[in-house]
């Protein structure tokens, strides 16, 4: 509702359009639905066969098509409707109001059976006949794709603030649990496998965390920017969001995978009790499944992530190509075996973090070279430097967080935050060479495959491991004591 069911009024409605519509949106007076996925559209979006007939008139247009898994349809009053005008290469948004009363030729569905959010209301839409004011088309004929884009932009970053909040939840209360049931007379939180778990799931809550408020702060920042150059507030907030598309995607795919993991790390601390409908991680488990399907699948969004990089290096707005041939350079080059100078806090995890980057800029560059254009049919490549790009974000911004509380309130007062900022770094450098060993192999051979393996090994050797199972457990005790997610 609050999202990508009033965010395109807000985005690229008329004056006229805002005045009427959101301050019933915003005040929850009324309720919004976003129609745009169809039997035969899913990810494929712009491909809808919802069409909108203009009326001879010339006044108003006339819907007609199905929609299905529509959030909020048995109760919304509006919906942001997608529609193909004639044969128009782009759909066409349109705002439409719906009474029940006066259903003005929609038929709603049966509430779907759904294995989560039970709570929600999901069905289809069906529309017949339903006329719209011509008025009520939003921005202009064959903008429906670029409004239906960015609303997504825009629900994936709440997506991932909404899982982080669950995230928080599911950890405490298997904490609790972990804290208050015995086996061989001793609380189970004080072993060393639960310890392991809920170090790691309060780890990734944290760097969520940590990724979305940088996120947001950046968006914020681009917002303020664009208002003192001049640009309207909607304006400011389009662009300012669209510039962090990339990064909205990150944070909607690994938060999303994060809460699904966690709340099954939740079911596997209460054990059998965890597999009963009587306890909260069953419906938590079914409840984070969804996540990494809305807002694009996560898999759509790992390939737009890259592939929207890509296309800002193509443009010029990026240097991409750049930084790749540095880093090719560098592989030819003779190694330092100089003695690198660790004693300040985090410099060994900022140097890992910029090498990481070297990592998806070799990957990534050698793969521009090899396919140019074609490089977006080749999927699992995508999905390989997708997964690398997304742990160096999260990595660092973990790290960003932990320094920035560190210098401001001190190393022993956080401790706990040092240890998860350097546990997910060493869980994230596990996740890139096995994506880059994938990536590499798959396009390269001889000379060339050796030395960019060779490179990845480079990269991603540390000079001093960490000790991890030191890390979960000083962060597990921090748990303890707390008895609550206290980051």
């Amino acid at each position: 509702h609050t999202g990508i069911g009033t965010m395109p009024i807000t985005l690229y409605g008329t004056d006229a359009q805002k005045q009427k519509y959101v301050p019933k949106l915003a005040s929850g007076e009324w309720m919004g639905a976003y129609c745009l996925t169809e039997p035969g559209a899913g990810s494929d979006a712009n491909s809808g066969k919802t069409a909108a007939t203009l009326s001879e008139d010339g006044n108003s247009y006339k819907i007609n098509g199905q929609k299905m898994w529509i959030s909020n349809a048995g109760f919304c009053n509006l919906m942001i409707v997608f529609a193909r005008i004639e044969d128009d290469k782009n759909i066409t948004g349109f705002i439409v109001e719906y009474d029940g009363a006066n259903p003005n030729g929609i038929t709603l569905g049966e509430e779907e059976h759904k294995l989560g959010i039970r709570a929600s209301s999901t069905r289809q839409v069906f529309f017949n006949d339903t006329v719209v004011p011509i008025e009520n088309m939003l921005s202009v004929r064959g903008g429906g794709f670029k409004i239906a884009v960015n609303a997504l932009n825009v629900g994936r970053i709440k997506l991932a603030a909404a899982c982080i909040d669950s995230q928080r939840r599911v950890t405490e209360t298997a904490l609790k649990y972990a804290t208050e049931r015995r086996q061989f007379k001793t609380p189970i939180a004080d072993f060393g496998a639960i310890k392991s778990k809920l170090a790691e799931m309060a780890t990734n809550t944290y760097a969520g965390e940590a990724a979305s408020y940088r996120a947001a702060k950046d968006i914020e920042d681009r917002i303020n920017q664009r208002l003192a150059n001049g640009n309207s507030h909607s304006e400011a907030e389009l662009k300012g969001v669209e510039e962090y598309a990339i990064e909205c995607s990150i944070l909607k795919v690994t938060v999303s995978e994060d809460i699904q993991a966690c709340a099954d790390e939740g079911i596997q601390i209460f054990g059998g009790m965890g597999f009963s409908e009587e306890t909260p991680m069953e419906a938590a488990w079914r409840d984070s499944r969804i996540s990494r399907i809305y807002e694009g699948t996560n898999e759509i969004n790992k390939m737009l992530s890259v592939g929207m990089l890509i296309k800002k290096a193509m443009k010029g707005h990026v240097d991409l190509l750049g930084p790749a041939t540095a880093v090719g350079e560098e592989l030819m080059g003779i190694p330092s075996f100089d003695t690198p100078d660790y004693s300040e806090l985090f410099a060994e995890e900022k140097e890992m973090i910029s090498k990481l980057k070297k990592v998806f800029l070799m990957v990534a560059g050698a793969a521009i070279q090899k396919f140019g254009p074609d490089l977006e049919k080749h999927q699992q490549l995508l999905l390989a430097a997708a997964n690398i790009l997304n742990e160096v974000y999260m990595a660092e911004s973990t790290l960003l967080r932990a320094e920035k509380n560190t210098k401001r309130f001190g190393e022993d007062a956080q401790e706990g935050q040092i240890a998860m900022a350097r546990l997910y770094l060493y869980n994230a450098v596990d996740i890139v060479i096995k994506n880059g060993r994938e990536g590499i192999v798959s396009f390269s051979e001889g000379d060339e495959q050796r030395m960019l393996l060779m490179g990845l090994k480079r990269f991603t050797k540390y000079a001093n491991y960490p000790n991890v199972i030191e890390l979960r457990n000083l962060i597990a005790e921090k748990l303890k004591a707390e008895n609550r997610y206290c980051f």
